[in-house]
């Protein structure tokens, strides 16, 4: 089992922290703001639990395009991303950024200059 893990690992583009998060997430094909939790994140993108138990499977989609903006005050984040996988039974996705404002850039750059022990 540490094997697999290792492996599956490898093999992300990016490191992944644990982070917790509200957001709210718009899809094209859905007019209604979902609420959810950003779980962990990386530079790439972040995992999503959605708080919606009972339709999650119709709204999301696996290559769907997303909208997100989060608004604690201590993290904002707002962009455009990707739904890379799903997982129904957890009402959990995967989101890539495809784009987000110059904002958020910003802030991400830094946040990620603190978490990687950079000046």
């Amino acid at each position: 089992m540490e094997v697999i893990q290792e492996q599956y690992f490898e093999k992300r583009e990016y490191p992944r922290i644990d982070l917790e998060t509200q957001v709210t997430i718009k899809t094209n094909n859905n007019d209604a703001l979902i609420p959810g939790w950003i779980q962990n994140i990386s530079r790439g993108g972040f995992k999503l639990k959605a708080d919606i138990p009972l339709n999650f499977k119709d709204i999301f989609h696996t290559g769907d395009e997303v909208y997100f903006e989060t608004y604690e005050d201590f993290f904002r984040l707002k962009g455009r991303g990707k739904i890379r996988w799903t997982s129904v039974r957890e009402n959990e996705a995967g989101i890539k950024f495809d784009e987000i404002d110059i904002k958020s850039k910003n802030f991400l750059d830094a946040f990620w200059e603190v978490i990687e022990g950079r000046p």
